[in-house]
């Protein structure tokens, strides 16, 4: 009888350790490292945080989970220098892309293609039945 229960992380350590493993050696050909490195950037203006980014790299691609500035500092530039952070962390690190998630209809949208974002995809129906796109960028 299988039975499933809550696992431990050092469950999932020995189970990956062997079993994951294998299965990337199928998939890209060699054992590869899944290590996760995130990042938190602030951009400060007169002592005050005026927008922030963060995210995470994992297996050479970046992926921004949150970027947001003041609305009083919007059109200066303050979004782009935080995306430039972002992907200056990552390829420092040898990443190869940037990816996020936004809602499809949203007017962030503008930014993220001025910043070179390009659509890649769409989630319909996604967080709270909201349809999103998903935006990738090379790292050059």
């Amino acid at each position: 009888m299988i039975i499933i229960s809550k696992a431990t992380k050092k469950d999932i350590d020995n189970f990956s350790e062997k079993e994951w493993n294998r299965i990337d050696k199928i998939h890209y050909g060699r054992g590869v490292v899944w290590k996760e490195q995130k990042f938190i950037f602030k951009a400060t203006e007169d002592g005050k945080t005026v927008g922030l980014v963060s995210g995470k790299l994992e297996a050479g691609v970046v992926y921004i989970g949150m970027i947001v500035t003041v609305e009083s500092a919007r059109g200066k530039g303050v979004g782009r220098m935080l995306v430039g952070k972002a992907e200056q962390f990552g390829k420092r690190r040898g990443a190869h892309k940037m990816w996020l998630i936004t809602g499809k209809d949203w007017p962030e949208n503008a930014f993220y293609k001025k910043t070179g974002f390009k659509i890649e995809g769409v989630l319909p129906d996604h967080h709270y039945h909201t349809d999103f796109v998903i935006y990738t960028k090379p790292i050059k």
